[in-house]
């Protein structure tokens, strides 16, 4: 007897849709994750600020120790 291949397709094509579905964000999910990616975002221009913040104070800095050198 031969196995009939249209029934296990239609199988995994049943069992496939069902846990798409599943795996659906309800509201309150959506709304969490789009909270977490804007504060993502926050955090990541917090982090390039903080770096040109301290990128200028160096600079500031070895600029004011050669006018010191200079000065002496």
């Amino acid at each position: 007897m031969t196995s009939q291949p249209a029934p296990l397709i239609l199988l995994l094509a049943t069992i496939l849709a069902l846990g798409l579905a599943a795996c659906s964000r309800s509201p309150k999910e959506q709304l969490a994750f789009q909270h977490a990616e804007q504060q993502y975002q926050l955090n990541q221009l917090n982090l390039r600020n903080a770096e040109q913040a301290r990128s200028r104070e160096d600079s500031n800095g070895l600029a004011q120790d050669e006018r010191a050198r200079t000065r002496d």
